[in-house]
């Protein structure tokens, strides 16, 4: 069984990337919840699979479910 890494986000990190964004008054409890938040953000995107190469397409790996969309009328 595969583990899951260890991913943490440090308060600096955590920080730097609210004021990056705009969000440079954000409370202690809420940088706490934005470390929690991109440490889950991270692992999920590790678990992303990845094309061998950036010339390849990522047709192979992503599928795209085909079918009337909501908003087509039927013929």
């Amino acid at each position: 069984m595969q583990t899951e890494p260890e991913i943490s986000v440090s308060i600096a990190e955590a920080e730097a990337f609210a004021r990056r964004f705009g969000l440079a008054r954000l409370s202690a409890p809420e940088i706490d919840r934005l470390r929690e938040a991109m440490a889950t953000i991270a692992r999920a995107g590790l678990a992303v699979p990845r094309v061998a190469s950036k010339f390849v397409a990522p047709a192979p790996v992503f599928s795209v479910a085909l079918g009337k969309r909501a908003n087509q009328k039927e013929s």
